[in-house]
């Protein structure tokens, strides 16, 4: 399999996805902006799953997404039936993202939401991770399934500041695929978002341990960025984020992180592992973040 150059990769991605996206001005406001943020892998509606069906579990995944109160949410997973439940159940919130088998509406998405109320929408797109980024549903390297980012450059009603949000859902077998993926991930931030405050939501399919997740929080590497965990006081709930339907079932595994760049301070943190005693809503609980950019 040949080396892929991920400078030459970059470009392509950014000649790509660049390619309207509007040239924020400096910010010159002084106020700070909290905002909530959530990331919550859903687990897609597959009729197998029985008692833990999508029609049967969706309103307590809607109750602890609201609980939460985000602004901005990503979610890992969902069918397109999945986001039109989503979006009718979220009316206050845009909805950016696409299918990763065809650029629109086939296979699982990795979709944002964010509140219309309090963002403006500046740009937008999703990339593939894999060595043609932005070949809708091309896979990468060894990976069992095509993988996609999707990501949204906001701007805040209230102070005027602009961020970048991004989501993802790295793939569960292929080793290289996500090894490769981690460190797309970081280029293409770091080109599509320059110094601008920028939050990342995702499973991950990496523990700490584990070399994705080093090479995404290596502060030898500029483009690294922090997990919110770690670097807040208090973070409150369960260390772990995937547990399967079966309350202790089985041990927990932490792979669901929020990650944050550039002038974004983390004022709490949540895993939520709220259930009813025999299932969660979701195989991944739902973890949350409120967190203040300057």
């Amino acid at each position: 399999m040949r080396n892929l150059n991920f400078c030459s990769v970059t470009r392509l991605l950014a000649g790509t996805l660049l390619i309207g996206l509007l040239v924020c001005p400096p910010d010159t406001y002084a106020n700070k902006m909290v905002i909530n943020v959530l990331t919550y892998n859903i687990r897609l509606a597959n009729p197998d799953d029985t008692p833990n069906t999508w029609n049967a579990r969706k309103q307590k995944v809607f109750s602890l997404i609201r609980e939460a109160k985000p602004d901005v949410f990503g979610l890992q997973e969902p069918l397109h039936e999945q986001v039109t439940d989503m979006e009718n159940a979220f009316t206050d919130y845009t909805m950016v993202g696409v299918g990763r088998d065809d650029g629109k509406e086939a296979g699982e998405y990795s979709p944002l939401f964010f509140n219309a109320h309090k963002f403006k929408m500046i740009s937008s797109a999703t990339f593939w991770l894999s060595q043609t980024p932005s070949v809708a549903g091309s896979r990468g390297w060894d990976a069992a399934c095509n993988r996609v980012v999707s990501w949204v450059q906001l701007r805040d009603y209230k102070t005027e500041k602009v961020f970048f949000v991004f989501c993802t859902h790295f793939d569960h077998m292929g080793e290289i695929a996500r090894r490769n993926s981690a460190k797309l991930l970081l280029h293409a931030i770091d080109s599509l978002s320059g110094k601008n405050p920028v939050i990342v939501l995702g499973d991950f399919n990496s523990k700490p341990v584990s070399e994705p997740y080093q090479i995404i929080t290596d502060v030898k590497n500029p483009d690294h960025l922090f997990d919110s965990r770690v670097i807040c006081k208090k973070p409150a709930g369960p260390k772990y984020t995937f547990t399967g339907f079966i309350v202790g079932a089985q041990p927990g595994e932490q792979i669901d992180y929020i990650f944050l760049k550039n002038k974004v301070k983390v004022l709490s943190f949540r895993v939520n592992n709220s259930n009813n005693g025999n299932y969660y809503p979701s195989d991944h609980l739902p973890v949350s973040a409120t967190v203040e950019i300057d």
